[in-house]
């Protein structure tokens, strides 16, 4: 292997021209840059040679053209991304030599985050040494901004290297120190449309994470469009909740979610099976009434079977009852009923969208910065950041038909977050574009994928009765009351499932409800509507707690 490897340096050298020994004395860069971004340089420098042994060759930038030498023709060839003069016909022995060489670049404008640049590189990566690089540019009109200069050895800034004047529209100077051999050296001004007018700002141009960010867009609607698209929903009226569904499962029918397992304990417990208490410090306790039997579906039994085992008493608090919420709320009872075996799976397609917010942020970090270490950090954190605020914007979606307002919510406050924080950057259509593009993936996702003919029509009698219990009436209240007059207290849990419970109890009005049979208070129980509502509010409150603690708990300790 050592040597494979050693040949391999010996045909490398044997390629390689072997350049004369000397310096650069001198070298003067003249460049006149026209309105329509081309620009006219000429270089003059100044070689001093003590021993030729092989071909010079001067570097150029890969797109120079009308390439002269000394006034006649240039032979050149590219090689490492730059086009090389070779100008050993100019040099006939040792001595102190004149080289002149004209050239033209044919944009060297580009329309970038922060707006226009003008970018001209001086030199390329001579093999020489410079002793002394004079620069001299011409611009078609007055420049507004100071120009900066970067060199392979100072990447960042050589501007404590330079000195410089401005005298009208031309901009001279040199610099302090000696050139190295192989040193590149580029200056960089912020234009304005003013002084290029012509065909600069016609050219539309995207950068690498603008690309990346419509490629995801194009593939997360394919995704759609091919494994999650199903038919418009029609609502079906509906007065009771369908068949065999409780007020947890609402959101697995409808969404394709998991179970909220306190609603389906609040359904339980109308169903007889067991009471829920609140007392008067806020603390919930579950007390069994009977058993379950098959007269429910088999996950039903299996969770309520956990939920008590031989206990007769559960604190809605407690971590045993947290973990079977947890659990629960991973399942999607009757899925294989609901969904074809083909349906595309919700999380890569959200997965698959989130990846814009990835490369949104990227985008934004460089608009908001033009130093290279602090854009590749600001890239991390307001990619991460993109990311995580597109997931949160997406759970949002489902605060529209459902009881996550707290999740529409925090979907808001990102999406005003994003924009402003694009506005500010100047990229106020990149920040719009990764918030549209979210809401409408959170609205994609939100009926789970597709369908079968069974699921569609459970989803649209859920929304049915969503829609009913949304506009019910004081006369349908009225009328229902005399027929049922715990219709109250039967339907609550649906219309807190579905995110309707506050128009739900205004249609009661301010009259007293009697006491519920299911939930009880310490103190007095006769209350109105909308009382009962935020108690039922506080038990899902408590109920719900759980769930997320233990998550918190891992992350930040107890």
């Amino acid at each position: 292997m050592r040597r494979f490897f050693i040949l391999l340096l010996c045909l490398f050298l044997l390629t390689t021209a072997v350049c004369a020994t000397g310096s650069v004395t001198d070298l003067q860069s003249e460049a006149s840059v026209n309105s329509d971004g081309s620009c006219a340089v000429s270089v003059v420098f100044q070689l001093r040679v003590s021993q030729l042994n092989g071909s010079l060759q001067f570097p150029l930038p890969r797109d120079a053209r009308d390439i002269s030498l000394n006034g006649g023709g240039a032979k050149t060839f590219y090689a490492e991304g730059r086009r090389w003069v070779d100008f050993t016909g100019a040099v006939s022995g040792t001595g102190n030599y004149t080289v002149r060489l004209n050239y033209t670049l044919p944009n060297c404008v580009s329309s970038e985050k922060k707006g226009l640049f003008l970018n001209i590189p001086l030199l390329s990566g001579f093999d020489y040494p410079i002793e002394n690089m004079e620069f001299s540019i011409t611009l078609p009109g007055e420049p507004e901004e100071l120009p900066t200069f970067s060199s392979t050895y100072h990447p960042e800034s050589m501007d404590s290297y330079t000195t410089y004047q401005i005298d009208g529209n031309r901009i001279y100077g040199r610099f302090l120190q000696e050139m190295k051999d192989h040193e590149s050296l580029t200056m960089r001004l912020a234009v304005s449309s003013k002084l290029f007018p012509q065909n600069i700002l016609k050219r539309w141009s995207l950068s690498k994470d603008d690309l990346a960010q419509y490629a995801l867009c194009l593939l997360a609607f394919l995704y759609w469009l091919l494994f999650m698209r199903c038919r418009l929903p029609r609502p079906v009226r509906q007065v009771q909740a369908p068949n065999g569904i409780t007020a947890g499962e609402l959101g697995c029918c409808m969404a394709g979610q998991g179970v909220d397992f306190p609603l389906m304990i609040l359904s339980w417990a109308k169903m007889g099976y067991l009471t829920v208490h609140l007392g008067r410090t806020g603390r919930v306790l579950l007390y069994k009434e009977m058993e379950m039997g098959n007269e429910r579906s088999e996950f039903e039994m299996r969770c309520f079977k956990t939920l008590f085992g031989r206990r007769r008493t559960v604190d809605g608090s407690s971590e045993h009852y947290g973990r079977l919420c947890r659990k629960a709320s991973k399942t999607v009872p009757s899925a294989w009923n609901y969904f074809k075996k083909r349906t595309g799976n919700p999380l890569i397609f959200r997965a698959i969208s989130a990846g814009i917010g990835l490369f949104g942020g990227i985008s934004l970090a460089k608009a908001l910065v033009i130093d290279t270490t602090w854009q590749v950090t600001l890239s991390v954190c307001l990619g991460i950041m993109g990311v995580v605020l597109c997931w949160l914007i997406q759970s949002g979606a489902k605060g529209v038909l459902l009881r996550h307002r707290r999740a529409a919510l925090v979907a808001l406050v990102c999406c005003l977050a994003w924009v402003i924080l694009g506005s500010i950057a100047g990229e106020g259509n990149v920040a719009i574009f990764v918030v549209i593009s979210q809401l409408l993936t959170g609205i994609a996702v939100i009926h789970g994928g597709r369908r079968t003919e069974a699921g569609l029509q459970a989803r649209n009698e859920v929304l049915g009765l969503r829609k009913y219990l949304k506009s019910l009436s004081a006369g349908e209240v009225q009328r229902i009351s005399q027929s049922n007059p715990s219709y109250f207290f039967d339907m609550l849990p649906e219309a807190i499932a579905l995110g309707v419970d506050g128009k739900f109890t205004r249609a009661f009005g301010a009259g007293r409800q009697p006491e519920c049979f299911y939930l009880t208070v310490d103190g007095n129980a006769s209350m109105t509507a909308q009382q009962w509502n935020k108690v039922f509010r506080q038990v899902m409150q408590v109920l719900s707690d759980r769930q997320y603690k233990k998550t918190i708990e891992k992350l930040f300790g107890k």
